[in-house]
């Protein structure tokens, strides 16, 4: 039967430790990094919003308003819709207008409506991947402006920055764990000797 010392124990059990202990705070800077991104994306995305908001055409013809929204599209980077206070859409960047169905019941456009900011993050099922949905409403032209930002994007700039911390986060206890063998090993090999 092998024998391990009791130095040899205490080194595996604060690896294992050391390994648990750094995955659950990769976990939670996972959670964190992503909520914090979206939070920031939602206010970014708010911003371009009311300013795009304030050069839209004053009318409700959609031969106007999907060519503005693809347009702008292309300036933003983000999907734009232009919604009538009733659900109405009366302009779309990703296809004509005429063919997508009444918003009001989508959440982001009823809480822009009661709140005159609203926000969510949900699955499109005319594109066929999650969105990040931010509506503004616009009072006085009794409108809303929906811009959608594709979730993979948040997905790209979640996995660079948790790259970078994957390096340190993992690095630096690898090499703790190295240093710790090396360490325990030339402790076990020392006699001591009691006088």
């Amino acid at each position: 039967m092998l024998k391990i010392s009791r130095v040899w124990k205490l080194y595996f059990v604060y690896t294992i430790l050391l390994v648990i202990g750094i995955t659950l705070a990769g976990l939670i800077l996972n959670v964190q990094l992503r909520k914090v991104l979206v939070d920031q994306l939602k206010e970014d995305v708010l911003v371009s919003s009311k300013l795009i908001a304030k050069v839209i055409p004053d009318t409700e013809e959609r031969s106007i308003l999907d060519p503005f929204c693809n347009d702008y599209k292309k300036t933003a980077g983000v999907r734009i819709t232009i919604i009538k206070d009733n659900g109405k859409v009366i302009g779309e960047s990703d296809r004509k207008s005429i063919r997508v169905a009444n918003h009001l019941d989508r959440p982001e456009v009823s809480a822009a409506l009661r709140n005159g900011t609203g926000a969510a993050i949900r699955h499109s099922d005319s594109l066929g991947t999650d969105m990040l949905y931010v509506a503004f409403f616009i009072e006085k032209k009794k409108k809303i402006i929906r811009l959608g930002m594709y979730m993979k994007k948040v997905k790209m700039i979640q996995n660079k920055v948790m790259g970078f911390l994957a390096v340190s986060l993992y690095l630096i206890p690898v090499m703790a764990i190295i240093i710790s063998f090396f360490f325990a090993r030339n402790m076990t090999s020392k006699k001591v000797y009691n006088i």
